[in-house]
């Protein structure tokens, strides 16, 4: 059988993760889970080429068809180092991870299929720029290239402001809720988690109105205390509060940190 690619894996260890801490169970068992996958891949030269270059044939945009169709092929030529066989052998590692019929399963759940479909595209493009001239697939080296080249040319924020139900699973928010969450909390309330649920399921306009939300509110609370000990530093965090301006680039991590001021405050 043939081994799953890193995209789908990924996809597979990073939703475990995320759906332990919605549900507030097994938390550590999903973790070190986490923790073991990743060691696994960071101690494969392979494996992480492959994490790199489907990272970046997921989440680059080039609109230029001539440009984007310079870029998929340089990243796949990053492989010609390697056989077939080697590739296979290091995904292999990957197994103990995942479901036995992890293709089919995913697809039967909960997942996004668009990003199923490219995950397979990169493979294909990846398996069959290795494979012998005579078992190369033409046919399906140019549908898997169309798949990949129309993801690549499409605008990552336009996709995240139509109001699609797409649920993103980001490796930055799964960080986010480890290392802020978890150092301070036993587990995450149901406060923490319906604030992860929110920022995995909202687009770029409706994540500005919580951070903007989570502003007022802070600054609200701060503003009401009166004490004089205190008051100088008060008085510079509500200044820091009212200079933070919306950006995408860490927004998440904005109003997570809003979020656990809130929550001191109160």
């Amino acid at each position: 059988m043939k081994s799953t690619n890193i995209g789908i894996a990924n996809l597979v260890v990073s939703n475990k993760l995320k759906d332990s801490y919605f549900n507030n169970s097994m938390i550590d068992e999903s973790k070190k889970l986490t923790t073991d996958f990743f060691s696994v891949v960071k101690s494969s030269p392979i494996l992480q080429l492959e994490f790199k270059v489907f990272n970046a044939l997921e989440n680059k945009t080039i609109e230029n068809e001539v440009v984007a169709t310079r870029y998929i092929d340089n990243n796949i030529k990053l492989f010609e180092v390697y056989t077939i066989s080697e590739i296979e052998a290091e995904r292999g590692k990957m197994n103990q991870f995942l479901l036995e019929n992890v293709v089919s399963d995913i697809k039967d759940a909960d997942y996004d299929l668009d990003k199923i479909k490219l995950y397979e595209a990169i493979d294909t493009l990846i398996t069959e720029s290795l494979n012998d001239y005579d078992k190369v697939d033409v046919d399906n080296i140019h549908e898997s290239f169309e798949i990949v080249l129309n993801h690549l040319k499409t605008p990552k924020k336009q996709a995240l402001t139509e109001g699609k139900e797409t649920e993103l699973v980001d490796s930055n928010i799964i960080e986010i809720a480890i290392n802020k969450f978890n150092e301070k909390y036993d587990s995450l309330n149901e406060d923490d988690r319906n604030l992860l649920k929110k920022l995995m399921k909202s687009n770029d306009r409706e994540k500005q109105g919580l951070f903007e939300e989570y502003k007022t509110e802070c600054l609200a609370i701060l503003e009401g205390v009166k004490k004089d000990s205190i008051e100088e530093k008060i008085l510079k965090t509500i200044q820091k509060i009212k200079e933070m301006k919306h950006n995408s680039m860490t927004l998440d991590d904005d109003i997570i940190g809003l979020h656990e001021l809130k929550r001191g405050l109160l």
